[in-house]
């Protein structure tokens, strides 16, 4: 016990042991002079920490653990009051606060889109026709216009919507699965051609919705999960018709198209699958 008492110096390595820090940090310390050893040995010219320094070590890992920066560790070393810790303190509490927010906001974000892959397998996995009440949701147009073939004008949308951002200073966050949706214009299904779209959008989730966000008429919505290319989705469409005439539904508006899994998290095309939504009124 006695010789534990005399113990009052310790090398880098004991240090490093002790405080569970790997001695390479120790040695930064040392170098940017915030923790040096505080003995030399006239002999050995071995430097030693002794324990009166170890509740400095302590502020330093308190702080470097919680976030603050090393210029801020230096400073609250080198002006350490009661009055300046506490506004210290202060300051890194609402960086805190606000990184919490900003992680319930990520947070919500991935299991929206957890949810969506998981809808977008369920469909797959079984696919048929089906009846859906939708409430109005909310969504943002990116084009609402004329009717477009989108195989030769997504481009050009997709740049614009970029340039838009940009030039406006609105955050871009990225799209992923389960972002983008379009409005088909149900003239176009009659005939060869490709299917032509009036709008294209991108589904607000609660994080982004605003006051005059627009939104998809709520109603009764027939669905059906079209599985593969875009450019063959109109297949998917002569089934869903031809369904809706059998059963005597009316159709009350253009169609939407949900793009539930596409090459954000599908390599091939032949895999991708968008939900076909047909605004309907259901004979009872």
């Amino acid at each position: 016990m006695d010789g534990m008492f005399m113990r009052r110096k310790f090398r880098i390595g004991e240090i490093a042991g002790l405080f569970q820090l790997p001695a390479s940090t120790l040695r930064y310390y040392d170098e940017i002079g915030i923790f040096k050893p505080k003995y030399t040995d006239d002999s050995s010219r071995y430097r030693y920490y002794t324990v009166d320094q170890f509740p400095v070590l302590d502020t330093i890992i308190f702080m470097k653990k919680n976030g603050f920066t090393m210029k801020d560790i230096q400073e609250q070393l080198k002006e350490r009051t009661p009055e300046n810790t506490k506004e210290r303190l202060e300051r890194k509490l609402d960086e805190v606060i606000m990184e919490k927010l900003r992680l319930s906001i990520v947070e919500e974000k991935i299991k929206n889109k957890i949810s969506t892959i998981e809808q977008g397998l369920t469909l797959m996995s079984q696919p048929s026709m089906t009846y859906q009440w939708f409430p109005a949701r909310p969504v943002s147009y990116i084009y609402n216009d004329e009717p477009i073939d989108l195989k030769e004008a997504s481009d050009d949308i997709y740049v614009k919507d970029l340039e838009y951002h940009s030039l406006s200073g609105i955050m871009y966050d990225g799209f992923f699965t389960g972002d983008f949706g379009t409005i088909a214009d149900m003239d176009s299904l009659d005939g060869e051609g490709p299917v032509k779209y009036r709008s294209v959008f991108e589904l607000l989730h609660k994080n982004k919705e605003k006051p005059e966000s627009s939104f998809l008429a709520e109603g009764m919505y027939a669905c059906y999960p079209h599985k593969g290319k875009y450019e063959a989705i109109k297949q998917s469409y002569r089934f869903m018709l031809e369904q809706l005439k059998i059963e005597g539904c009316e159709i009350v508006g253009n169609a939407v198209e949900i793009s539930l899994l596409d090459e954000s998290v599908i390599r091939y095309e032949k895999d991708y699958m968008t939900w076909i939504q047909i605004p309907v009124h259901k004979n009872d």
